[in-house]
Parts: C-alpha cells; structure tokens; sequence
C-alpha cells in the first residue's frame, strides 16, 4: 500500500548519476527518498546529511535496503556488472525499479532475467532517460500524426570527447570490460537504439564496426598503463521495421562534442531533426499549405510535452500506466541488440537480430 499517493523511494548507488535522480526527486511531489545504499560510508554519510536520511535508513547491503519494507521502491544507480543483480533481488522481492541502462552486462544475463520476469513480474523501468527529452516527446507525436509521412531512413549520432587523448582521462571502471561489458556501445549506444526503437520499431538486423582507439591509460591507483578491452567507437547500420533503414555512430572521442545524442528522421513528406543538447527545439522541414516546396522551420517544443521519467516512474507505481515508457522488456530487447551488435563486429558480418 503506497501511503498518500507518494512513492518512497531507496537509491542505490551514490555516485554521479544518482545526483540526476536525487536533484529531480526533489522537485515532485510524488515520490520522495525514504533510504540510500552504497559501500563507501563516507559517501553515504555525506548524501544522507544533505538528503535528511536517517542513519537507520542508510544501507551498505544491497538486499537489505531492497527487502526494507519502509521501501516502496529501488532507484538503481550502480555500475553494469551489478546490474543484473539488482534486478533479480527486486524481482525476488516483487519491489518495483527503476534502474539505469545498459540492461545487464551481457545477453546472457538478460536471458536468465527475462525468463524470471516472465514468472514474477513487476513493474520496471530502465533509465532510457533521453526519449524524455522534449524534443524527442514531441517528435514522437508528430511521427504518430504522420507528418513527415513513410519513414525511410533513420540517422542516429552520440557522440562525446571525454576519452579523446588530449584529455588524458585515467583508467575507470568504464574502460573495464569485466565491470562495463562494453564501451561506448553500452554506455552511449544503448541510448542510440532505445531512440531508434521509440521512434520506428524493432531492429531486423545489424551490421557493425567497433573500435578501441585508447588502448592504453595510466591506472591513478598504481600509475602504471592499464590495458583498455572496450570499444570507443562503435558504428552500424540496420534494417528496422517496415524496412526503415538506420545509420548508427557512437564514440567518446570526437572533440568537440560535449554530450551529443541527435537524430534524424527522414521520411516520404518531410525530415525531422532532434538533438539532447537542444531540448526544448525541433527542426522540421515540411511543405506546407501555402508552400511549393519543403521549408525547415525550428519550432519551439509545447509545455505539455515536458515530463521526466521519475513521474512517469511514479504513475507505473501508483497507476500501472505505462506507455511509450521504458520498460523491462525495452531493456531485454536493447541488450538483444547490443549482443547481435558484438557478434556482427566479431564475425564481420550482417547478423539478425532474432
């Protein structure tokens, strides 16, 4: 029973990302943070004073906190290798998570999870948090009104810089292939086909190039090189439903490019242009009535399609509404994906993706 319509939340894992969910908690009224977890106590004790977290109520267990009935709820923010864990702990508990991307670590343990699920759902969100983008909700509906007509073609790009060499970024967990299970292609990929499957539909097949450019960076512990075993850049091509076909890049070394996620969408009628860094514009080129030909205009999103996937979180909680939300089986399938992605890198040939 959630107690006034309000869903109380435990969070585990407080590193970077957990500030995006916490910051946002903040700013709803329905749902809030009843407890916190995470191995580093000092991290934990800082979080739990700034959050007003009991000390009762600040966990170092992953089970704990997830089987603590004052928790309607898991936030899982944690590293790749823990994420399969997390789920299938809160499914064993029936308690509903939200827990961030890529699905699991590999397909196999998306495989083992996806048939647990089947005999014990519950409700479950993976953090696809870009398709929440305004521009991306609002193109979304304007692909359902048909204004660009027949999609033809799909263009995805994310695109970063922190791993170019200039940088000289250090070794992190995120250069780990036994903690991150991929490199890019997980991290930012993920995003790129979550995007294309809310957008057109289901994946048919892959074919793929991945890369490692930095194969070597200073480990800040020991300061000795430590060699890197995922890629950063991975690109494909793919056939989707109805035989749209997509273009796909991913890297972390393009300077220049902060935190770019954009896509394009090209249809029989007319082009549509999305873009994360750009959240509350869309640039369309259609014909209008009174128009001869095609014109691009940048329109400016509507308010209503401004919501984040920590309401949406709470109304699959309280509601059980859950359209055009990111759901487990969103997660099972872009894991699916990913893995046909590897293989065909591998293999060095077209592989489908069931």
């Amino acid at each position: 029973m959630i107690r006034n319509k309000v869903v109380t939340v435990g969070v585990i894992g407080l590193g970077g990302m957990s500030n995006f969910y916490l910051r946002n908690i903040s700013k709803l009224d329905s749902i809030q943070v009843g407890a916190i977890c995470d191995i580093n106590q000092d991290i934990l004790n800082k979080i739990g004073e700034e959050e007003g977290i009991r000390q009762d109520k600040r966990f170092n267990n992953i089970e704990e906190i997830i089987a603590s009935p004052n928790v309607d709820a898991i936030i899982s923010v944690v590293p790749n290798n823990l994420h399969a864990k997390i789920l299938e702990l809160c499914i064993l508990h029936q308690k509903p998570i939200l827990a961030e991307k890529p699905f699991t670590l590999n397909f196999e343990e998306a495989e083992n999870l996806n048939l647990l699920y089947k005999k014990n759902p519950i409700p479950c969100m993976i953090g696809f948090i870009h398709r929440y983008t305004p521009s991306f909700q609002y193109a979304k509906k304007l692909l359902e009104e048909d204004t660009i007509g027949q999609i033809r073609h799909i263009d995805v790009r994310y695109q970063q810089s922190f791993g170019a060499p200039l940088f000289k970024v250090p070794y992190l967990w995120r250069f780990n292939k036994s903690i991150t299970g991929t490199g890019a292609l997980g991290d930012l990929g993920a995003h790129m086909i979550d995007s294309a499957r809310f957008f057109v539909g289901e994946f048919h097949s892959v074919s793929a190039l991945m890369k490692t450019f930095v194969d070597r960076r200073l480990d800040p512990i020991t300061g000795e090189e430590r060699r890197v075993d995922v890629d950063d850049f991975t690109s494909f091509q793919a056939i989707l439903g109805n035989s749209v076909v997509g273009n796909f890049v991913t890297t972390r070394n393009a300077i220049g490019s902060s935190n770019q996620l954009e896509v394009t969408l090209f249809g029989d009628c007319g082009t549509i242009h999305v873009n994360i860094e750009r959240p509350n514009e869309i640039d369309i080129y259609v014909k209008g009535k009174s128009e001869e030909n095609p014109v691009l205009k940048t329109v400016r999103v509507p308010e209503k399609y401004h919501k984040t996937i920590l309401s949406d979180f709470a109304e699959l909680i309280l509601y059980n509404e859950s359209h055009n939300m990111p759901t487990f089986n969103d997660g099972y399938k872009n894991q699916k994906v990913i893995d046909r992605i590897i293989i065909s890198a591998e293999k060095g040939h077209v592989v489908n993706v069931d």
